[in-house]
């Protein structure tokens, strides 16, 4: 057996929330799913369609802390909020638990505040020192009262204006429709010169959210504590943040694996995992463990060689994997053996059975 390793996106391969839409929508009611969409798609806009010099994807958990301090967001309710309402993906104690028997390192690698990122883990039994997430203390943030009604304001303003509509065809911002570039002009006028200016704007200032490049790092990061390479990487992201790590695990010779990912993350991977279970992920695991990268790949291409590589898994493997993936959904693909836009269907379908579809159609 080879010496390999896991790194892993929490939200959507280890748990079904979308911790900061959950946040938006429960403390910025009556309309706060609305906006955690708009401002979610703004910050996909700018990395995906403008792709403006250093944006970094990830950045709505930094644009949305204000609205959220000013809505009595506390380091103490965050951290109640994520325990009560944490849901694991099926599977995902269990494989927790049997990567732990076999002995090999499971690092998530999140854009999720920490306060969240810990709740998922202390369910899964991961150590703190191998989780690296969004760090945050909230209530270290100024908010003078005259800022609290400038930022009530400027949510009614994000909430009126024009739908940001993703638009997945559009390659640059002159095919966007008027509407969607007058949004744009309004939300860097609020995300890039009001909110800086107040006190709480400090924020964007102090706090960087774990992803693109910072996924990447992380990514290094988490070698430095194994001293492995990224050829014995096995990465499992489901979003745009994943991108940077998908492509930098690729160049390693590592496995880059999206898990009912969005538009973003199939595009990016190399192995495509549409599941209702985490046990399927679990068996790439086992597979590159004992063959390698070939042997995933062979798995994905379904050839009989493959099937024989995935009996002779050791019986002590064997036996969990099939009973937890007895009556699971589990198609696997290889983008070079694949129709693309058909399977990015079949993945957002899953990601929406499994997440729900206000979820399920973020970035």
């Amino acid at each position: 057996m080879r010496a390999i390793q896991v790194d892993t996106d929490c939200e959507g391969p280890l748990v079904l929330n979308d911790n900061a839409f959950e946040l938006c929508r429960e403390f910025l009611a009556p309309h706060g799913d609305r906006f955690f969409r708009q401002i979610s798609r703004y910050d996909d806009l700018l990395a995906d369609v403008l792709r403006r010099p250093d944006y970094r994807s990830g950045a709505t958990l930094r644009l949305i802390l204000p609205f959220l301090k000013g809505a009595g967001l506390t380091n103490a309710r965050l951290e109640e909020f994520s325990r009560r309402t944490l849901t694991c993906m099926p599977g995902a104690r269990q494989v927790s638990r049997f990567l732990l028997r076999l002995g090999i390192p499971l690092f998530m690698v999140s854009t999720s505040y920490r306060q969240f990122a810990l709740a998922a883990a202390h369910e899964l039994g991961l150590q703190e020192d191998r989780v690296f997430c969004t760090h945050l203390d909230l209530d270290a943030l100024p908010l003078p009262e005259a800022e609290k009604l400038e930022l009530e304001r400027l949510k009614e303003q994000i909430l009126a204006a024009p739908d940001l509509a993703p638009d997945p065809g559009a390659a640059g911002p002159e095919h966007l429709p008027s509407s969607v570039r007058e949004t744009i002009g309004l939300f860097d006028r609020i995300f890039q010169e009001v909110i800086p200016g107040m006190e709480v704007g400090r924020s964007y200032r102090e706090i960087t959210p774990l992803g693109g490049p910072e996924k990447v790092r992380a990514l290094h990061e988490s070698l430095e504590q194994t001293r492995l390479t990224l050829a014995d990487v096995l990465y499992v992201g489901d979003s745009i943040t994943d991108v940077e790590a998908f492509q930098a695990v690729q160049e390693g010779g590592g496995v880059a694996v999206s898990f009912n990912g969005n538009r973003f993350a199939v595009e990016a991977a190399e192995i495509i995992v549409v599941s209702d279970s985490a046990w399927s992920v679990a068996l790439l695991i086992s597979i590159f463990r004992r063959w390698g990268k070939d042997g995933v790949l062979e798995l994905a291409a379904m050839t009989r060689t493959a099937q024989q590589k995935v009996l002779a898994i050791p019986e002590s493997e064997i036996e969990p994997l099939m009973t937890g993936l007895q009556g699971k959904k589990f198609n696997l693909y290889h983008t070079a053996r694949m129709d693309r836009e058909k399977v990015a269907r079949e993945s957002l379908e899953m990601r929406a059975q499994l997440r729900g579809a206000a979820i399920a159609a973020l970035g």
